[in-house]
Formats: structure tokens, C-alpha cells, sequence
């Protein structure tokens, strides 16, 4: 049970990162009111300038490394036979993964921003809020830890 779980986990928890990474690329690239809320309401809170318009670029471009190291990479390595480098891909996703969603995390408990977020708008107003989204940072974090943990022997000498 342990050795499926072993095989299978990385994958499937790189599926559920990566669809939630992906699905919010539209929304982080398209200057949607939500990111905008997000790091608009970071930036007043810091002072720290970065957080808007630059923000939800870094962070979007980072978030579709970690999806591209977590399951396109690996997919190609393991058709060309490197099943070693497709590990080390996986691990190094979960790894980018782990940091973004350590941010998300400790930013939704700890700063102005709350766990409820703005995911409904009318007239520029927020008309809908949820705990989607701290949920949502909150499960990748975890999946991302599982993956580190069961790929940590992928930088072992052969």
C-alpha cells in the first residue's frame, strides 16, 4: 500500500497544484479584480511597492514553473527513460510550490488580507467573498509536503 501510494501521490498531488496554479494564470495575467485586491491590499499594508502591478506576474510566472517541474517535466523525462531527473523535477516543483503557498498562508493569516477574499465583483465593488482561496494555498501546501517527503531520496547518489 505504502509503495502505491509512494508511485502514485507525487502525480496526483502535482495534478491538484498544478490545476490550481494553471486555472488562476487567467486571472493573475488578465488584471483581474481579484489578484488586484490581493496584492493591492499587501502593498498599502508593506509599503512595498513590488507587491502591485508586479505581484501577480512573479508570483503567476513562479506558480506555472512549479506546474511545468511538477508534471510536463516529469512526463517527458520519464519518456526519454530518466526516471532519477523526473523525481528531481517533481521534488524541485513541490519545492517552488511549498514556498509560494508558504507565502499565501502566512500573508491570508497575518496581514489585512483575511482568509475571506473577494470572489465576486459589481461595479468594481466586491459583492462576494470566500475562504476559497486560503483553503485552496492551504491543501497545495500540504500536497507539496507529501511530494517533498516522498521524493526526498531523488538527490541520493545512485
Amino acid at each position: 500500500m505504502l509503495s502505491l501510494l509512494n508511485r502514485f501521490f507525487p502525480w496526483a498531488g502535482g495534478l491538484f497544484i498544478s490545476a490550481i496554479f494553471i486555472d488562476s494564470l487567467r486571472f493573475k495575467f488578465t488584471g483581474h479584480p481579484t489578484p488586484r485586491h490581493i496584492f493591492e491590499t499587501l502593498k498599502d499594508w508593506s509599503g512595498v511597492g513590488l507587491f502591485y502591478p508586479a505581484g501577480p506576474w512573479i508570483i503567476g510566472l513562479a506558480e506555472l514553473v512549479s506546474s511545468l517541474l511538477l508534471i510536463a517535466a516529469p512526463l517527458a523525462l520519464l519518456a526519454v527513460g530518466k526516471t532519477r531527473l523526473a523525481h528531481q523535477a517533481q521534488f524541485g516543483g513541490a519545492l517552488v510550490a511549498l514556498g509560494i503557498m508558504s507565502g499565501a498562508v502566512i500573508f491570508h493569516l497575518f496581514t489585512p488580507l483575511g482568509i475571506q477574499t473577494p470572489v465576486e465583483w459589481a461595479n468594481g465593488v466586491a459583492a462576494k467573498y470566500s475562504p476559497a482561496l486560503f483553503y485552496s494555498a492551504c491543501a497545495s501546501w500540504i500536497f507539496a509536503a507529501f511530494i517533498l517527503y516522498i521524493r526526498k531520496d531523488a538527490f541520493k547518489s545512485a
